[in-house]
């Protein structure tokens, strides 16, 4: 099996070499082109994977998040890979909310992530040496992600995001209302990950959620604060916005589609909990 790259405005025309060559598509196009590439993959009888956000609300669609939603079904044809923010949000909630130990009222969630999450737009604001020694919030209460994460947690969630001086890496921080002691919630999300190496949950948070130990990985650091203070427990979730995010995540499913094993391709697992302040080089490996 060997990767073909096309680079082609118009689906028809790379359509026949598509369905001579190639068993899946992967789709990194804007979501007009998306949807008309999907379409046509479809019709071609070629499995197609979407990194778009055109399908990610759609019912029907397979949802690529394998730790939540497993491999896609024998006879899938169109698989939508989540945006990084839901994938953050949702590795930390959704056991959370299945195991029914989130009201359905009162959820809300913090992101904070680098300017390669915002676009790669020539701005002012997405300017490093504007950003630097800033942050605020942007896209308040229209974000794109919004609908995407409250249709797969089931429950209403108020989402609000920051732009932070830094290039790559999320953090997210979701305030949870709940009946539940931390510790209840902590263990659901250990048992829920055991036997998935690419997510770590930690005995507590601190400086093992910094985004440097994720970045240039696959891997999502969870972490459950000890306290409930008001009913609420925060749960924290980072990842590298570009990988786990995006493009390594895509690949993860991709593996499991086509029967592969699922580590091929993909970064080695962290073999050690992460703590203490990673170098600088550790980013720009």
């Amino acid at each position: 099996m060997r990767p073909i790259v096309i680079d082609a405005r118009d689906p028809r025309e790379a359509m026949p070499q598509i369905a001579r060559d190639c068993g899946a598509a992967l789709l990194a196009v804007p979501d007009d082109a998306a949807i008309a590439w999907a379409a046509q993959l479809e019709s071609a009888g070629v499995r197609a994977l979407d990194l778009s956000t055109a399908h990610r609300t759609t019912d029907g669609v397979f949802y690529g998040l394998p730790e939540l939603f497993g491999a896609p079904p024998a006879g899938t044809k169109l698989v939508s890979n989540p945006g990084c923010y839901p994938t953050a949000t949702l590795l930390a909630l959704l056991p959370l909310v299945r195991a029914g130990l989130v009201h359905d009222r009162g959820l809300s969630v913090l992101g904070c992530s680098g300017t390669s999450g915002a676009g790669k737009a020539v701005r002012d604001d997405l300017h490093f040496s504007e950003l630097f020694g800033n942050v605020y919030p942007y896209k308040v209460g229209e974000h794109k992600h919004i609908g995407e994460i409250q249709q797969k947690l089931g429950i209403a969630a108020s989402f609000v995001t920051q732009l932070v001086p830094i290039v790559r890496g999320l953090l997210v921080t979701a305030f949870v209302p709940t009946d539940a002691e931390p510790a209840t919630l902590h263990d659901t999300l250990a048992a829920s990950y055991e036997g998935h190496p690419w997510i770590t949950v930690l005995p507590e948070p601190g400086l093992g959620l910094g985004v440097r130990h994720v970045v240039g990985t696959h891997q999502a650091v969870i972490a459950v604060g000890p306290r409930a203070d008001g009913g609420v427990v925060p749960v924290f979730a980072a990842i590298d916005n570009l990988l786990r995010g995006a493009a390594s995540q895509a690949l993860h499913t991709l593996n499991l589609w086509l029967g592969l094993p699922a580590e091929l391709g993909l970064p080695e697992p962290m073999r050690a909990l992460p703590g203490g302040v990673p170098g600088m080089t550790r980013m720009l490996a």
